[in-house]
């Protein structure tokens, strides 16, 4: 009987313990929020960042389809790598050669991209090729 409290008691620490751990790092979450950005999947990118940080994913919707409709171009993501300190995480990476950071904070218990308005840097190559194609088109006319 006591061998068997003892598993039981095994058990539920094995099973608290995996439950309290997040399956769901800095940077699992950076990883899924890049690749959905690249992709234009801007309504499942939102999904993982702050609700502060939709009007930043908006204006890079924006500015992707003021370049019209275009084959999304392969971007390379590479050396995603984040440091946590306490309820914040930075993650650095490079993206087509490119040094780039990106911000996360945990906020109830699930990590979440924050795109702060001073520093659109997150994925400038989309914001600057979007730009370049609207003012590439104004020039024409």
């Amino acid at each position: 009987m006591k061998n068997l409290f003892k598993l039981a008691i095994i058990a539920i620490a094995v099973i608290s313990f995996n439950a309290c751990k997040n399956s769901d790092a800095p940077d699992k979450v950076a990883d899924k929020f890049l690749n959905h950005l690249n992709k234009k999947e801007y309504a499942e990118a939102k999904k993982l960042a702050t609700t502060e940080s939709a009007a930043s994913i908006d204006m890079v919707e924006s500015f992707s389809k003021m370049g019209g409709e275009q084959a999304v171009k392969e971007v390379k993501i590479e050396g995603l790598k984040c440091k946590e300190e306490g309820e914040k995480a930075a993650c650095d990476y490079t993206e087509n050669g490119e040094a780039k950071k990106l911000d996360l904070v945990k906020k109830d218990g699930k990590w979440l991209v924050e795109m702060k308005k001073e520093s659109p840097d997150m994925n400038a190559t989309s914001i600057d090729s979007a730009t370049t194609t609207a003012k590439a088109d104004t020039t024409k006319k």
